[in-house]
């Protein structure tokens, strides 16, 4: 008799399974934070406007790397442009998308904007959009054996907003 109760309540009781599952897999991923919503840059992106250079003539449409050359460097942090430069080879055909530009952070108007002081600083890679607007930020790590993986992640970040480019266009 057991078995005949079992078999009349087999297919509601896969159907309310099928049916929660999803959801309490969903809330277990959200409540163990193993989601990170709207995260696929691995830049900062910056809370202000901030525009960090000139904007470029209507015909060229170059993204820009910046390098914020922090004065007081030493050592590794010298060899930042040749990392930069290894960034726009890795572009490959789309190398000519993307412009290397260094600043000097000791210039006036670093010291005196108190803006650009809470979002960015010295030894920090910037991107910069064709309108001049400094988009993503990025700390250089100290150790030049993770400068692959931050290529990577710059590179990665540049790739998709050179995808998204081509398509506004």
């Amino acid at each position: 008799m057991s078995m005949k109760k079992w078999a009349r309540w087999k297919v509601p009781a896969a159907f309310v399974l099928v049916i929660l599952l999803p959801v309490l897999l969903a809330a277990l991923t959200l409540s163990q934070g193993w989601y990170e919503a709207g995260t696929r840059s691995k830049g900062h992106w910056l809370s202000q406007e901030i525009y960090l250079l000139q904007p470029l003539p209507a015909h060229q449409s170059q993204w820009r790397l910046v390098y914020l050359e922090d004065s007081g460097c030493e050592g590794e942090c010298r060899q930042v442009p040749v990392l930069m430069q290894r960034i726009q080879s890795a572009l490959g055909r789309n190398l000519d998308k993307l412009a290397l530009v260094q600043l000097n952070s000791d210039a006036p108007s670093f010291e005196t904007n108190a803006k650009l002081a809470t979002e960015i600083k010295a030894g920090d890679l910037m991107l910069v959009d064709p309108q001049g607007l400094a988009i993503l930020r990025y700390q250089v790590p100290t150790n030049t054996a993770q400068w692959p993986l931050f290529g990577k992640a710059v590179l990665s970040d540049l790739q998709q907003l050179l995808k998204y480019q081509r398509g506004v266009q």
